[in-house]
């Protein structure tokens, strides 16, 4: 289950090792500040809620959110994109909150793909697919 849990934010902050201070192009995201924290204040991401005290609504959302995820992030001139607006992803029955969270994730993976001259986002995305697809049963 802990697999089933972490693969697909793997991917999401997979390349999240450093703070950045713009957003994703084209998405309606106002820019991070640097003495704002990363994580909404306040507010419990399941994510960080080990599996023994996650309730079934929790561990529910958890699935939900990984299966939106894995069928919506992409690689677009080898930057990671997520390909539903903020809209779309709320009407999916998930809080703001991981939107938000995706595109600070996205912000930090391009970040670091550049500053790393990564080259091959298409392959390591289709990678870790895979691994994902086997881990949700898809």
């Amino acid at each position: 289950m802990k697999k089933l849990v972490f693969i697909p934010f793997i991917i999401l902050i997979l390349f999240s090792c450093q703070n950045s201070n713009k957003t994703v192009e084209n998405k309606k995201v106002t820019e991070i500040k640097k003495d704002e924290p990363y994580f909404k204040s306040g507010y419990h991401y399941v994510q960080q809620i080990p599996d023994s005290l996650r309730t079934p609504e929790q561990q529910a959302l958890l699935k939900k959110l990984a299966i939106v995820t894995y069928e919506n992030l992409a690689v677009k001139d080898n930057k990671m994109v997520f390909n539903l607006s903020e809209k779309e992803f709320v009407a999916k029955g998930i809080p703001v909150e991981y939107y938000e969270l995706i595109q600070k994730d996205l912000v930090n993976n391009n970040k670091f793909i550049k500053e790393s001259n990564i080259t091959n986002m298409d392959s390591i995305l289709k990678e870790s697919n895979k691994q994902i697809r086997d881990s949700l049963g898809l």
